[in-house]
């Protein structure tokens, strides 16, 4: 059962990888884009459920465990979105899934909090607690704003929300690669730490880049 789970998770994570780069580079909305983004989405699916099966019957870990749960979750809303562009089109399937998101991202403050307060310091672990926390509990927390609204500014704030969420999900994507390879190659250096947070430093900039040019775009075309 290891060896078949930890198999399939690692041919998921390489799929993952080039399927998630495709919908970035291509035509937006084309086949290809499309096709693509669903591999893609079915891929971090079946990372998410391989990792839950290593998690819950080899090895418990409950970082890991939350990590999981906010890269999947980063995937699954940007996926959604696409079949409720209009508010009020959300389901119990959305709502179950940020609110139990939210709850792994609150843990997550929770014990950075309490290993703060038991004089612990600033070390690397409650940085990452921290750092995801906060990133688990906003992208729940955003989607449940969003619920809550009857108009949106922007008639495609779908659009942005999409690319927002699956840029974010393949980000996750890179990070756990990277991970990986830190672990392989970079354990003994003490900061190989860095390789949780480099790819979300490297990537928010550029998918706010990206966001202001479409913006531009949509807004002139009367968007």
């Amino acid at each position: 059962m290891h060896d078949v789970l930890r198999y399939t998770h690692i041919a998921c994570g390489v799929v993952c990888l080039f399927s998630g780069l495709l919908p970035i580079i291509t035509k937006k909305g084309g086949k290809l884009h499309r096709q693509t983004g669903r591999l893609f989405f079915w891929s971090m699916f079946g990372i998410f459920i391989t990792a839950l099966g290593l998690i819950f019957l080899v090895q418990f870990n409950y970082f890991l465990l939350v990590i999981s749960v906010f890269s999947f979750y980063s995937c699954f809303t940007g996926y959604r979105v696409l079949y409720r562009k209009k508010v009020g089109e959300q389901t119990w399937i959305d709502w179950a899934g940020a609110v139990i998101t939210l709850l792994a991202g609150l843990s997550f403050i929770y014990f950075a909090v309490k290993n703060l307060l038991a004089g612990s310091g600033l070390q690397p672990i409650v940085i990452l607690l921290i750092v995801f926390g906060s990133l688990t509990s906003w992208i729940s927390i955003e989607d449940m704003l969003i619920f809550q609204k009857k108009e949106m500014n922007s008639k495609m704030w779908w659009w942005y929300h999409h690319m927002n969420a699956m840029s974010g999900a393949y980000i996750a994507a890179i990070t756990a690669f990277a991970v990986q390879m830190s672990g392989l190659y970079l354990d003994h250096l003490s900061f190989s730490w860095l390789a949780w947070v480099l790819p979300g430093m490297i990537g928010a900039p550029m998918i706010s880049i990206a966001k202001r040019r479409y913006k531009k775009k949509f807004e002139s075309n009367g968007l």
